[in-house]
């Protein structure tokens, strides 16, 4: 299958195609290096690795605007959002050039993002704008296991819908650091304020209880927040439990994805992922955690159990061939 993820702007998301499991630029075919989206030329994040599964590519349309590349194109993932409602600024971003372009392709409308203006605003001109563009696409995918915010996109738009995860190195990750756990707690605090919750003040109350050490994000010298995403990882994935009680239940949750393909045990949080691959932590109720915690804790074989279920589910329903099985069966508008 020959395949393009296309989105209507990336900043700073350079195009780039996959070849032999590996990437490269697309316009000067040298090793793909961006680091905030990768952790090496072969191995992207989320949404980056739709291109992996077919030798694909990724452009950034912005990149190209009226003169996209030559190709033969069978299937076109497309996300357009930043440039909702801004014809007058970005005038090339239309379905129907994308038609004319690669007039053999299905083209399939990505709702990559929640966001659909000031919360849930239904009215909202971008909100309209995306119902304008998913109608002209020949189906929609969304990450969303269930259609939740989405339901009233769906009511207005007359093409079938369809569930696709968001595919995962599981391999890569369980190879690089699925291995040396240690009974060590990791306060993970991501740099959106209100994803952290009451993560800190719970990881105190766990680890002087149960004289648990705590692992904490080690800071860059230079007092920025970020730090490459291969070596963040280093520093977490050692620990067999990974606190993030994110109250936000719109989020996908990749960061459970994570810890499922390393063998840590996501505690806490709502995002949609964390109730995937693991249930019976997917809560911010102290109460039900700890009870979960000191299982974990007291039964090794229970705490197994939670892992290789979190394994079996990542890669059912975030694998590479599992998504690739997804995408084959997407249904299209008839």
């Amino acid at each position: 299958m020959n395949f393009a993820l296309i989105i209507d702007t990336a900043f700073p998301v350079p195009s780039y195609y996959v070849k032999d499991n590996k990437a490269y630029e697309l316009k000067s075919n040298n090793e793909y290096s961006c680091s905030n989206r990768t952790l090496d030329s072969e191995c992207f994040i989320s949404t980056w690795n739709y291109p992996w599964l077919f030798d694909g590519y990724f452009i950034n349309w912005s990149e190209f605007k009226y003169d996209l590349p030559n190709l033969d194109l069978d299937l076109i993932f497309v996300a357009i959002e930043r440039c909702l409602d801004r014809e007058d600024e970005y005038p090339w971003i239309k379905i129907k050039n994308l038609k004319e372009k690669y007039p053999k392709a299905k083209i399939v409308g990505f709702i990559k993002e929640v966001w659909v203006g000031p919360p849930y605003d239904y009215n909202h001109p971008k909100h309209l704008a995306r119902l304008d563009f998913l109608n002209q696409c020949d189906a929609v995918i969304h990450n969303r296991p269930e259609l939740k915010e989405f339901q009233n996109i769906k009511d207005k738009v007359n093409i079938p819908f369809n569930f696709i995860g968001q595919p995962h190195n599981i391999d890569y990750f369980y190879d690089n650091f699925g291995k040396n756990k240690h009974l060590a707690i990791w306060l993970y605090e991501p740099h959106r304020m209100g994803s952290r919750g009451k993560t800190a003040q719970f990881t105190e109350y766990i680890s002087k209880k149960y004289n648990i050490p705590v692992k904490y994000k080690q800071m860059p010298s230079d007092g920025s927040f970020h730090i490459p995403l291969k070596d963040f990882i280093k520093q977490w994935s050692s620990c067999i439990f990974h606190f993030n009680l994110d109250p936000i239940d719109y989020y996908p949750g990749k960061q459970a994805v994570h810890c499922a393909s390393v063998g840590s045990i996501n505690i806490g949080g709502l995002n949609d992922n964390h109730k995937l691959l693991f249930p019976k932590t997917a809560t911010n109720d102290f109460d039900i955690l700890e009870k979960e915690i000191t299982k974990y804790i007291e039964d090794s074989d229970y705490r197994d159990k939670t892992i290789q279920y979190a394994w079996q589910q990542v890669n059912n329903i975030f694998g590479f061939e599992s998504v690739k099985e997804q995408i084959k069966n997407i249904k299209y508008k008839i």
